[in-house]
């Protein structure tokens, strides 16, 4: 008996050193993993949860109008173009962004960020067989990036998917779509992003019909106008300017970063992205942005009006100067790429090889103003504040106006422009003659504005009238 007493305590005292000893592993092994985090732990980041569906895996009735698939989804017709496309030329993009980030070395940072149409989030499963994984294609192309960071927007745009992202009669995403995936891009590349709460958002339109209308038979163009888009607009409440460029990078005028074109909505963002564009801001940092882009960058850029001092855009299809010496000529910092996952399979991939090899024009010099005043200070403003009657444009007067923007900038006298400044203005104000009499010294100048204007119409009316 006195045995099994013995055996059984010895028995008991192993299981309690082995009890103790299992605790103490286990609290190193807490402590380890407190103090050690794993890889995972360190690259994997918080996720931006939002409104979600898992529209993948439904079942919908489905059908096709000249090849645009039509599903409906939450009580409404939703048409998608599908995604039926290899690996493409993804490793000709992958070399080139490559090839871009070499030439331009370790002080410019360089992102590319790849944008899934919205089949990869809203294909039903019963048709995902007729579709390529676009998700597949973007994880080939970022295995391929070398010192270029890789901008993967997928998980946040699934995460929102049931939110306004996508357009349902267009074949580009919304505002809000591009605002998520700034986001990410603001916190890859460490710099400050307002929150939505800081725009102005403005329904421009609740019957928006998008360019999906042009590619349907009557069908799909009586669904689309039965089930159309809200169109928002998100107008940044910060200060900043935008500057219009032609496609040699020369500078054209200050202007409006979206002015409605009613029949086409989405070209309101500085007349459908046709044109290089400058944002500059009052953001007090020395990091300066440019963004390469198809159509799904051009409404990217107002988000970044709180991240960077000056953004400047470029159209992978506009461009015809030299992107590399615009980037060091103008000390830009960051380089996002921002295309599709069409353009990037496509034949508009060759045009990223274009803009880093092809030959500027001319000499690239950047003349708009870079600084953001804290208060209007142009004499037109003025001129405003003052009097409404001198202001007001003269239904006498021819008036030239800048590019796409509807304000006047000059006045046509006998087939000459006067700029409109000096026509409003005390401001070397003065009149040509015509051209055959350039040579002559008998141009008038006038003291003040009252005499200028009498003195032009007495030369209109003397030359019976504008030509």
């Amino acid at each position: 008996m006195n045995k099994i007493r013995i055996c059984s305590f010895i028995l008991a005292l192993l299981v309690a050193v082995s009890a103790v000893g299992c605790k103490g592993n286990k609290n190193d092994e807490n402590v380890q993993t407190k103090d050690t985090p794993t890889v995972s732990e360190v690259v994997t980041e918080e996720p931006d949860i939002g409104e979600h569906k898992d529209y993948d895996k439904e079942k919908e009735r489905c059908y096709y109008s000249n090849e645009i698939l039509f599903t409906e989804q939450d009580g409404k017709k939703r048409a998608m173009e599908l995604f039926d496309s290899g690996e493409g030329l993804a490793s000709f993009y992958s070399t080139e962004i490559n090839t871009m980030k070499d030439r331009l070395g370790k002080k410019i940072n360089v992102y590319s960020m790849i944008v899934p149409t919205a089949c990869e989030l809203y294909c039903p499963s019963n048709m995902r067989k007729h579709i390529t994984s676009q998700e597949n294609v973007m994880k080939v192309i970022g295995d391929m990036l070398v010192n270029v960071q890789e901008i993967n927007v997928l998980p946040t745009l699934i995460n929102h998917n049931a939110e306004n992202i996508y357009f349902r009669t267009d074949n580009r995403w919304t505002g809000l779509g591009a605002y998520y995936a700034g986001k990410a891009f603001a916190k890859a590349a460490g710099v400050d992003y307002a929150d939505i709460s800081e725009y102005n958002q403005k329904v421009i339109s609740d019957k928006y019909i998008g360019n999906l209308s042009i590619y349907v038979d009557d069908v799909g163009q009586k669904d689309l106008e039965d089930n159309p888009d809200t169109f928002i607009y998100y107008e940044p409440k910060c200060k900043f300017k935008t500057h219009y460029y032609d496609e040699e990078f020369e500078y054209l005028t200050e202007g409006n970063f979206f002015e409605e074109v009613p029949d086409n909505l989405y070209e309101s963002y500085y007349k459908g992205g046709y044109y290089c564009l400058k944002l500059s801001t009052n953001v007090n940092t020395d990091r300066k942005l440019v963004i390469v882009k198809d159509d799904f960058g051009t409404v990217l850029a107002p988000f970044f009006t709180s991240s960077f001092k000056e953004i400047y855009v470029v159209d992978v299809d506009y461009l015809e100067a030299n992107l590399v010496e615009m980037i060091e000529e103008f000390c830009i910092t960051d380089v996002l790429y921002v295309m599709n996952t069409f353009s990037v399979t496509g034949q508009r991939v060759y045009n990223l090889e274009t803009l880093r090899s092809q030959a500027s024009h001319g000499t690239l010099e950047d003349d708009a103003p870079s600084e953001i005043e804290e208060e209007i200070t142009s004499s037109n403003a003025k001129n405003d504040s003052e009097t409404d009657s001198d202001t007001e444009l003269d239904s006498d007067l021819e008036y030239v106006y800048d590019v796409g923007m509807n304000n006047p900038i000059g006045v046509i006298i006998n087939s000459r422009v006067v700029d409109i400044d000096d026509y409003y203005n005390n401001i070397d104000l003065y009149t040509s003659n015509s051209e055959e009499n350039d040579n002559n010294d008998d141009n008038e100048y006038y003291d003040n504005e009252e005499d200028y204007i009498q003195g032009v119409e007495a030369y209109i009316d003397e030359d019976g009238g504008e030509d």
